[in-house]
């Protein structure tokens, strides 16, 4: 199936290149999610016209990542503050939408928390890598430090075993 993209699909292309694609690929997610349109004559002439619009907003979207990226890159590291157990384990993890809100509290910059992966889940204290994906092209690696707001002794469970009475 031969495609007009609209939109920048990673490992695909970017946006006004034409592409072939599987049947499936094409009918079921490209063009239903508009990051396509099919390959028309009408569409490659309109293609060719917009070509210069297309490649102008593309252009000002990577400015605007790069905008982003430079702001989030001068905080360095983010510190979060949770309640951990003893042997510092967290009482529950810091999730992506958490870490979105934290990068929206401190710089402005509004991060949607699908695009934000980590290598490991937050669930203990220390030092995480946080890779944020801003465009096709533009990612951030920031550092998360997770301390000890509260450490919380935790007490041994108590579990009763239920003793047997042999017959005599």
């Amino acid at each position: 199936m031969k495609l007009i993209l609209k939109k920048d699909v990673e490992s695909l292309g970017e946006a006004g290149d034409i592409v072939n694609v599987a049947d499936g690929y094409g009918r079921n997610y490209l063009l239903p999610e508009g990051y396509a349109e099919l390959a028309t004559e009408g569409a490659l002439k309109n293609r060719d016209k917009n070509i210069a619009r297309i490649k102008a907003k593309a252009e000002k979207l990577h400015q605007e990542a790069v905008d982003k990226s430079n702001i989030i890159q001068s905080l360095e590291v983010i510190t979060l503050e949770a309640k951990a157990g003893e042997n510092g384990k967290l009482f529950g993890a810091i999730t992506t939408k958490k870490l979105s809100e934290e990068l929206q509290e401190r710089t402005g910059v509004d991060v949607d928390r699908r695009n934000i992966s980590l290598d490991n889940p937050i669930n203990r204290l220390g030092e995480y890598k946080m890779k944020i994906k801003l465009s096709s092209k533009i990612e951030v690696i920031l550092p998360v430090n997770v301390v000890a707001s509260e450490v919380i002794k935790e007490e041994p469970v108590a579990v009763e075993v239920e003793t047997e009475k042999t017959a005599e």
